[in-house]
């Protein structure tokens, strides 16, 4: 894992109506050229290489529930470096468990395992893992999957979505996915905060570092994302050689300002971005046609709870701060959110989920895999 991000101010932002694959191809491959530019290859370097693809499998999903990356985009992305000689391995770690079965399981209902197959790509085989360790940009250490370690090239393909804890998922937290399965779970443990949550995000994107970025922005999500929320046409394809440049203008065309999403701050802060959008060298469409103001999660709408100073020792303020609620009427007692607690704050009881608000570190794990929509978040008013 040598490879390093290009801190380019540059993104590219075309317009696209549609998932049909002509289209995306037509789109996608002309963008791909002037990204290579941009890291400073020509198409011979490819030849022989490894390259990983890295779609966002969240969890097992239709496509037409546009939570995960089209596989439009795999397919494309494969074609276009197999037919420069590259070898090409499409990989994530979905949430649950890091094994064969439920990894493909996901990878075939998502329309990925196809076409990767369609693009002359293979599905990732190998599910084993290392402790990877970079103190030029963290002082922590992560167990990355071996398909990413071992890849001389990463291309990153995301989808535009609200968060519930990031505010915003793009092609940052995108490669949160380089953390096998239950292990990224103890990562909302070990970083329990919003602020200390987004830092470790940036820091494994940059342990990582994905050379070539996509994000998805012709369907998006809004609201209770990234699973829960509901959809939204913005008809365009953004990407960059920095995830960061590229997060920044998506953030902008959901209409967020620049302190509102964590990553975005944190890459600021860290110098890895421009701290305004306006400073971005946007090429193809102009991004403000596309600008809209996007629904919020439940979790931060409105952020009352933000504004309410620390008075009684922060107490009026944690109560307003909206939290998971179980529906017991949707709940079916799955264990999917158990499963995915990383503080054990949720037990199943009579074939319902439970949380124990006492331990609860308000993550939205549990929101973010439930198949059935029955998490809520909710302040003490039940708003």
């Amino acid at each position: 894992m040598e490879h390093k991000i290009v801190f380019t101010d540059k993104v590219y932002l075309e317009s696209l109506e549609d998932y049909e694959y002509e289209n995306v191809k037509s789109v996608v491959f002309p963008i791909f050229d002037k990204v290579l530019c941009d890291n400073g290859w020509d198409k011979g370097f490819f030849d022989g290489k490894k390259v990983a693809v890295k779609p966002n499998l969240l969890h097992k999903t239709g496509v037409e529930k546009c939570v995960t990356t089209h596989p439009s985009y795999t397919r494309a992305a494969c074609e276009y470096f197999t037919s420069l000689g590259a070898s090409v391995v499409v990989c994530d770690s979905p949430g649950g468990l890091y094994n064969k079965a439920l990894v493909e399981g996901v990878a075939k209902e998502t329309g990925t395992l196809e076409a990767a197959r369609l693009g002359g790509g293979v599905f990732n085989d190998d599910y084993g893992f290392e402790m990877i360790s970079n103190h030029e940009y963290s002082k922590y250490s992560f167990n990355i999957i071996n398909p990413l370690i071992e890849a001389d090239v990463i291309v990153n393909l995301a989808r535009l979505k609200t968060h519930a804890l990031c505010e915003m998922t793009a092609a940052v937290k995108n490669m949160f996915g380089s953390i096998p399965g239950l292990q990224k779970a103890e990562q909302h443990a070990r970083f329990p905060s919003k602020d200390s949550f987004a830092s470790m995000i940036c820091d494994v994107c940059l342990i990582n570092s994905p050379q070539i970025n996509l994000v998805d922005c012709v369907v998006c999500m809004e609201g209770n994302g990234p699973s829960g929320g509901t959809l939204r046409k913005m008809g365009a394809v953004a990407v960059s050689a920095n995830p960061f440049a590229v997060d920044l203008l998506c953030s902008h065309m959901m209409g967020y300002g620049t302190d509102e999403v964590g990553t975005i701050r944190n890459a600021v802060s860290r110098g890895l971005c421009p701290d305004s959008v306006e400073k971005l060298e946007v090429i193809g469409e102009d991004y403000k046609k596309f600008v809209c103001k996007f629904k919020r999660p439940d979790s931060t709408a409105g952020g009352l709870a933000k504004q309410i100073p620390s008075v009684f020792g922060g107490r009026l303020r944690d109560a307003l701060e909206r939290k998971p609620v179980i529906n017991k009427k949707k709940c079916v007692g799955c264990g999917i959110c158990k499963n995915n607690c990383p503080v054990d704050a949720i037990t199943i009881e009579n074939k319902k989920a439970k949380i124990d608000k006492t331990k609860c570190i308000k993550c939205y794990c549990c929101q973010e895999f439930c198949p059935k929509l029955a998490v809520a978040a909710k302040n003490i008013l039940g708003i």
